[in-house]
């Protein structure tokens, strides 16, 4: 008899799972995963200024390198959205690096790679091959955890890694500022599909708006 009502239980839930409803593809094709993080103990409202990196770090089928916006149209416009993000939370943009607050930086990989790690902090791309150089800025990275611990990652085909970084250290002078340290105070990872050519653009866009969205510690 226990048995008995166990088949008919599993058949029930059989019969519900056939009628339930699948959900409309072109709503989802695209979508990107948004995670954000931050450094708790940076207080964003000292800053004022950023200034975006005019190239983007790509790494694509087991190439990499820097792609500028002029020459790439679609680099120009993704970057142009992390301009007007900033620009709408309050910040000014500034064309020099010397008069920047702030500095992002953004990189576009598309492969798989899987890693166990200890890494200082929440950066699960710290030692990506090729991922943009700390000299890009003129100083070394520092991490705001003093501690390292355990981090399994991995980057799936198609993933948007962004950092914005502290420039206010740096003095202006390059040889000094070469031992200046500077600090990662927000990053996001935006991970999704780039197979279907459906609003591919859009659907970034959305992304790059959200990773703001979910951070109200920019706001000024």
């Amino acid at each position: 008899m226990k048995m008995r009502r166990i088949l008919l239980i599993i058949t029930a839930l059989l019969a519900l799972a056939a009628c339930r409803k699948e959900p409309d593809m072109t709503e989802t094709d695209g979508k990107y995963l948004v995670y954000t993080s931050y450094d708790a103990d940076t207080d964003f409202s000292v800053y004022s200024t950023f200034i975006v990196a005019d190239s983007m770090f790509v790494m694509n089928s087991g190439n990499s390198g820097y792609v500028s916006e002029d020459d790439d149209s679609e680099v120009r416009e993704i970057l142009d959205a992390y301009r007007d993000e900033m620009t709408a939370l309050g910040y000014t943009e500034v064309q020099t690096k010397a008069d920047a607050d702030l500095g992002i930086q953004v990189s576009y990989l598309e492969q798989m790679h899987q890693s166990v790690d200890f890494v200082p902090g929440p950066y699960w791309w710290w030692d990506y091959p090729g991922y943009w150089s700390p000299g890009w800025w003129g100083g070394y990275y520092g991490g705001w955890a003093p501690y390292s611990y355990p981090v399994s990652y991995s980057w799936s085909t198609h993933s948007f890694l962004t950092e914005m970084v502290d420039l206010t250290p740096l003095t202006g002078d390059e040889e000094a500022d070469s031992e200046v340290r500077l600090s990662v105070v927000w990053n996001s990872y935006l991970d999704g599909s780039l197979v279907s050519g459906y609003r591919i653009m859009d659907n970034l866009k959305e992304s790059i708006g959200q990773s703001f969205a979910q951070s109200p510690q920019l706001a000024k």
